[in-house]
């Protein structure tokens, strides 16, 4: 019984990353916008790290909340990346505009060259 307990967070963790994942992959098409983190990045019992942030989209201010799944010290990493003020990109549904993914790969240490690669595509 202790084993199948013990194995819990690793499947919590998959299931987050699986989710994760396939809302980077919906979100490819999508256009992106600048966002900035607006508080530090808060870990749960070592299984999610969250980055609130705020983006323009077509002149309006929206709030979003990332939510990074994390096992083992990956959280300690993400949290020195996402500080508050940081910059970075995000994908908007332009059909629902409240709804922005961050993805991993869009990210890039200077959001300038990034934007520039993402105009690109």
């Amino acid at each position: 019984m202790y084993g199948i307990l013990a194995l819990f967070p690793l499947v919590v963790y998959f299931f987050r990353a699986a989710r994760a994942w396939l809302n980077a992959l919906r979100s490819e098409k999508w256009p992106t916008a600048e966002a900035i983190v607006t508080e530090n990045p808060a870990g749960y019992a070592g299984s999610t790290v969250e980055v609130p942030y705020t983006y323009h989209f077509e002149g309006e201010l929206y709030t979003g909340l990332h939510e990074e799944p994390s096992f083992g010290g990956v959280s300690a990493k993400f949290k020195r990346r996402f500080v508050k003020g940081r910059r970075f990109l995000v994908r908007v549904n332009p059909e629902e505009p409240e709804v922005s993914v961050m993805r991993d790969r869009d990210q890039a240490d200077d959001i300038e060259e990034l934007a520039e690669q993402t105009d690109e595509l």
